[in-house]
Protein backbone atom coordinates (compact mmCIF):
# COMPACT_ATOMS: atom_id res chain seq x y z
CA UNK A 1 0.00 0.00 0.00
CA UNK A 2 2.76 2.44 0.74
CA UNK A 3 4.86 1.79 -3.03
CA UNK A 4 1.19 1.89 -4.73
CA UNK A 5 1.03 5.41 -2.37
CA UNK A 6 4.40 6.75 -3.56
CA UNK A 7 4.10 5.42 -6.83
CA UNK A 8 0.90 7.64 -7.65
CA UNK A 9 2.69 10.44 -5.88
CA UNK A 10 5.65 10.36 -8.34
CA UNK A 11 3.39 9.90 -11.38
CA UNK A 12 0.90 13.34 -9.76
CA UNK A 13 4.16 15.28 -10.08
CA UNK A 14 4.95 14.38 -13.30
CA UNK A 15 1.80 15.09 -14.78
CA UNK A 16 1.80 18.26 -12.97
CA UNK A 17 5.37 19.19 -14.26
CA UNK A 18 4.53 18.01 -18.28
CA UNK A 19 0.95 20.34 -17.64
CA UNK A 20 3.38 23.35 -16.25
CA UNK A 21 5.78 22.96 -19.44
CA UNK A 22 2.65 23.60 -21.70
CA UNK A 23 3.73 27.24 -21.35
CA UNK A 24 6.12 26.83 -23.74
CA UNK A 25 5.19 27.63 -27.00
CA UNK A 26 3.42 31.25 -28.89
CA UNK A 27 0.35 32.75 -27.53
CA UNK A 28 -1.70 35.52 -29.22
CA UNK A 29 -4.47 38.06 -28.11
CA UNK A 30 -5.41 41.39 -27.95
CA UNK A 31 -5.44 44.02 -25.30
CA UNK A 32 -8.62 46.10 -24.74
CA UNK A 33 -6.73 49.58 -23.85
CA UNK A 34 -9.33 52.30 -22.48
CA UNK A 35 -9.82 54.82 -24.86
CA UNK A 36 -7.54 53.74 -27.56
CA UNK A 37 -7.29 51.07 -30.37
CA UNK A 38 -7.09 47.24 -28.79
CA UNK A 39 -3.13 45.96 -29.07
CA UNK A 40 -2.35 43.04 -30.74
CA UNK A 41 0.52 41.03 -28.22
CA UNK A 42 2.36 37.66 -28.85
CA UNK A 43 4.29 35.85 -26.01
CA UNK A 44 6.94 33.61 -26.64
CA UNK A 45 7.48 31.58 -23.85
CA UNK A 46 9.60 28.84 -22.57
CA UNK A 47 9.26 27.17 -19.34
CA UNK A 48 12.03 25.34 -17.67
CA UNK A 49 10.77 23.94 -14.51
CA UNK A 50 10.02 26.84 -12.55
CA UNK A 51 11.22 29.75 -14.43
CA UNK A 52 9.63 31.33 -17.32
CA UNK A 53 11.69 32.97 -19.87
CA UNK A 54 10.73 34.41 -23.04
CA UNK A 55 9.35 37.59 -24.69
CA UNK A 56 6.09 39.86 -26.21
CA UNK A 57 6.07 41.02 -29.17
CA UNK A 58 4.05 44.00 -30.37
CA UNK A 59 3.95 46.50 -33.60
CA UNK A 60 6.19 48.76 -31.13
CA UNK A 61 9.02 45.82 -30.78
CA UNK A 62 9.77 42.85 -28.69
CA UNK A 63 10.33 42.73 -24.76
CA UNK A 64 12.08 40.34 -22.62
CA UNK A 65 9.95 38.65 -19.88
CA UNK A 66 12.12 39.66 -16.34
CA UNK A 67 12.44 37.21 -13.60
CA UNK A 68 9.51 34.79 -14.69
CA UNK A 69 8.50 31.66 -12.21
CA UNK A 70 5.58 29.74 -12.78
CA UNK A 71 3.51 27.16 -9.65
CA UNK A 72 1.45 24.60 -11.12
CA UNK A 73 -1.11 26.94 -13.62
CA UNK A 74 0.27 29.78 -12.45
CA UNK A 75 2.89 32.18 -12.88
CA UNK A 76 4.19 35.80 -12.66
CA UNK A 77 6.69 37.65 -14.99
CA UNK A 78 7.79 41.68 -14.79
CA UNK A 79 8.21 43.63 -18.01
CA UNK A 80 10.37 46.82 -18.54
CA UNK A 81 7.84 49.76 -20.27
CA UNK A 82 9.80 52.51 -20.80
CA UNK A 83 10.60 53.83 -17.56
CA UNK A 84 8.01 51.35 -16.20
CA UNK A 85 7.97 48.04 -14.68
CA UNK A 86 4.82 46.10 -15.36
CA UNK A 87 3.83 42.95 -12.86
CA UNK A 88 2.09 40.68 -14.70
CA UNK A 89 -0.10 37.27 -13.24
CA UNK A 90 -0.74 34.66 -15.76
CA UNK A 91 -2.87 31.21 -15.47
CA UNK A 92 -3.10 27.98 -17.60
CA UNK A 93 -6.32 26.71 -19.01
CA UNK A 94 -4.96 24.44 -21.36
CA UNK A 95 -4.59 25.79 -24.78
CA UNK A 96 -5.49 29.50 -23.67
CA UNK A 97 -3.43 31.52 -21.06
CA UNK A 98 -5.33 34.73 -18.75
CA UNK A 99 -3.07 37.48 -17.86
CA UNK A 100 -3.42 40.49 -15.81
CA UNK A 101 -1.12 43.72 -15.41
CA UNK A 102 -1.42 46.19 -14.01
CA UNK A 103 -0.43 49.23 -15.63
CA UNK A 104 0.16 52.96 -14.27
CA UNK A 105 -3.06 52.26 -12.19
CA UNK A 106 -5.22 50.61 -14.96
CA UNK A 107 -5.69 46.94 -14.30
CA UNK A 108 -6.10 44.82 -17.50
CA UNK A 109 -7.05 41.24 -18.31
CA UNK A 110 -6.23 39.44 -21.53
CA UNK A 111 -6.74 36.16 -22.86
CA UNK A 112 -4.02 34.73 -25.11
CA UNK A 113 -4.66 31.57 -27.22
CA UNK A 114 -1.78 28.89 -27.99
CA UNK A 115 -0.98 28.88 -31.71
CA UNK A 116 2.21 26.46 -31.86
CA UNK A 117 3.92 23.27 -29.40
Amino acid sequence: MKKLLISSLFIFLFALACFASDLTGTWNGKVKIPNRDDLELTYKLKSEGETLTGSVISQYGEIPLIDGKIRGNDFTFKLEVGENTVEQTGKLYGDSIIIKMDFRGSVMQCTFKKTDD
